[in-house]
């Protein structure tokens, strides 16, 4: 069972690696317009948030874009 509940979450894990690199550099700006010309600063420190909550961001990004 523990190693169900691991493939999940490594799997849960490494969508939320590849979705934050796509949302760090071209989503975030969509979302919120106030991020527009966003440091690099800024960009590092919402990355493991943009891991985590991933699901709720590619949500909201693709609700914008009418996908």
């Amino acid at each position: 069972m523990a190693q169900i509940v691991l493939g999940f979450a490594g799997i849960y894990f490494a969508l939320g690696i590849f979705f934050a690199i796509y949302f760090v550099f071209f989503g975030v700006a969509k979302i919120d317009s106030v991020t527009k010309g966003a440091s690099i600063a800024f960009r590092t420190l919402i990355i493991p948030g943009s891991v985590a909550l991933w699901p709720l961001l590619a949500y909201k990004l693709f609700r914008q874009r009418g996908i």
